[in-house]
């Protein structure tokens, strides 16, 4: 596994871009095929991934109606694991300075995904699967991306309000494909980004969305849309924005 560290211009990828500053991105590169590390890592993250879309969906490996949605759910997962190792790895300095730590998973509606040592701050991890550049869905005017907050309905009490919500991005044309993608050299995960509850709060740069977030685990809602509070990547901190607001806390 290495880490890049690069920093986006967003008007050299889009004139008409709303990002101004440059974006600071990180990708996470496995090497499944040549490195027995990075084998033993990924292979206990699909694992925990399996182990874990059993624990949101039971019974659907058996039952053939159900078996297409378990799969979207297992992909999701080991996504959605994979995302979280690589930001409190980040976060934690690589080892270096423990702030991060991760949450057991309790229930799809109640999940917190990371919190803080010290002060017992929580992070949620969201990530997506663009078939675009990352530049492009960072930085194009029409089609960037957002950092994904809580889902409307759940601004009142039936999701639990996170002190930070940040991003990672895997590029590839159809979740699914990240069962067989991990398994090979060069999978990147991308690091992009995030925002704090107020930037989620705040209406001048926070806007709603109807969305089917694309790391949804819950049965009920992989197949239907909600409104999200959302904040769009023009406005978002970026990854080492958001690094030094936690890092300082």
């Amino acid at each position: 596994m290495i880490t890049n560290y690069r920093e986006i211009i967003c008007s050299h990828y889009d004139p008409k871009t709303l990002r101004l500053k440059p974006f600071n991105i990180v990708e996470y590169v496995f090497y499944y095929q040549s490195s027995a590390d990075d084998k033993l890592l990924l292979d206990e993250l699909i694992g925990k991934g399996y182990d874990l879309a059993t624990k949101v969906n039971p019974g659907a490996a058996n039952d053939s109606a159900r078996r297409r949605t378990f799969e979207i759910i297992i992909s999701n997962c080991v996504a959605g694991l994979i995302a979280e190792f690589c930001w409190q790895h980040f976060l934690n300095d690589g080892g270096s300075q423990i702030r991060v730590t991760s949450v057991p998973f309790e229930t799809a509606n109640f999940q917190i995904d990371l919190r803080t040592i010290k002060n017992s701050k929580t992070i949620e991890v969201r990530s997506s699967f663009p078939r675009a550049p990352i530049e492009k869905v960072i930085c194009n005017r029409d089609c960037q991306f957002d950092v994904i907050g809580p889902y409307k309905n759940s601004y009142k009490p039936d999701e639990i309000q996170k002190d930070f919500y940040v991003r990672a991005l895997f590029r590839m044309d159809n979740p699914r494909q990240v069962l067989t993608n991990v398994k090979t050299d060069n999978f990147v995960a991308y690091l992009t980004g995030g925002a704090t509850w107020a930037m989620i709060a705040d209406d001048a740069i926070a806007i709603e969305k109807a969305l089917t977030p694309s790391d949804e685990i819950s049965e009920k809602k992989i197949y239907s849309r909600s409104t999200y509070r959302v904040v769009p990547f023009c406005y978002a901190l970026d990854t080492l924005e958001i690094k030094q607001i936690i890092s300082t806390l």
